[in-house]
């Protein structure tokens, strides 16, 4: 194996593990819940990442899928695996911001974008972005960092593996540290936004049905009731109008 295959594999063996510790399975439960059904859609997925969940659209039934991402490792990561598990996947690399129209897409997803916004301004242009390359009727599915946190159960979190810790004030928007445990364990900055900033974004930007989605986990065991109770994460749906 080539030494930069060694290198992509072990990014992608780092940023995915959060996919499969127990919040990550019910990160992805809810999401794959809130896009619905794919077959025969087109999806593009903003903030794409590794490009683990376009993946799982193509793999679901989506006809065609585009991953954007403003990292460069990350696209680099994301067309190495479709390069040795071809596809049809097609990635680029732009920054949420300045994302142009790629297309008119059945679904635009965005998996943890949102709470990086800079402002309320900054968040309106993201979100106006996504709807641009909605179709007319097109859905939208945003994840973001739950707006009604409880820290005393985030005290828990341990269990679904991380921790999450407040290391600053809310002011309209909190920043946190998201501490993922295991072998290696790492951290990632987050920021935890006002209740309503993310549902009322939505609303500015002319969508309806705008809608926090319930969680879904991967079983009905009790030892998931502090995150059904109070989940890191949220998941937004809206509609761009037909007309």
């Amino acid at each position: 194996m080539a030494e930069s295959d060694e290198q992509y594999d072990a990014l992608g063996a780092v940023y995915e593990r959060a996919k499969h510790i127990p919040t990550g399975l019910a990160e992805r439960a809810t999401l794959l819940s809130a896009v619905g059904d794919l077959r025969g859609k087109s999806v593009l997925d903003v903030a794409c990442g590794t490009g683990f969940y376009a993946r799982l659209f193509h793999d679901l039934g989506a006809v065609k899928v585009v991953g954007v991402d403003s990292a460069g490792e990350m696209i680099g990561y994301a067309r190495y695996v479709e390069g040795r598990e071809p596809r049809g996947i097609t990635y680029e690399q732009h920054d949420a911001t300045t994302l142009p129209v790629l297309g008119a897409f059945d679904v635009v997803t965005a998996v943890w974008l949102l709470g990086y916004a800079d402002d309320e301004p900054a968040l309106d242009t993201m979100i106006g972005n996504l709807v641009a390359n909605l179709a007319p009727g097109g859905r939208l599915v945003v994840l973001v960092p739950n707006p009604e946190p409880d820290w005393d159960l985030y005290a828990q979190y341990g269990r679904y593996g991380y921790q999450i810790t407040a290391t600053g004030p809310m002011n309209l928007k909190q920043p946190v540290v998201v501490h993922v445990l295991g072998d290696p364990p790492f951290d990632f900055d987050s920021f935890y936004w006002e209740r309503g900033a993310f549902d009322g974004a939505l609303t500015r930007a002319g969508l309806r049905d705008v809608t926090r989605q319930p969680v879904v986990t991967p079983d009905d065991d009790e030892s998931w009731d502090a995150l059904r109770q109070c989940p890191s994460f949220g998941v937004f749906t809206a509609v761009r109008d037909s007309a």
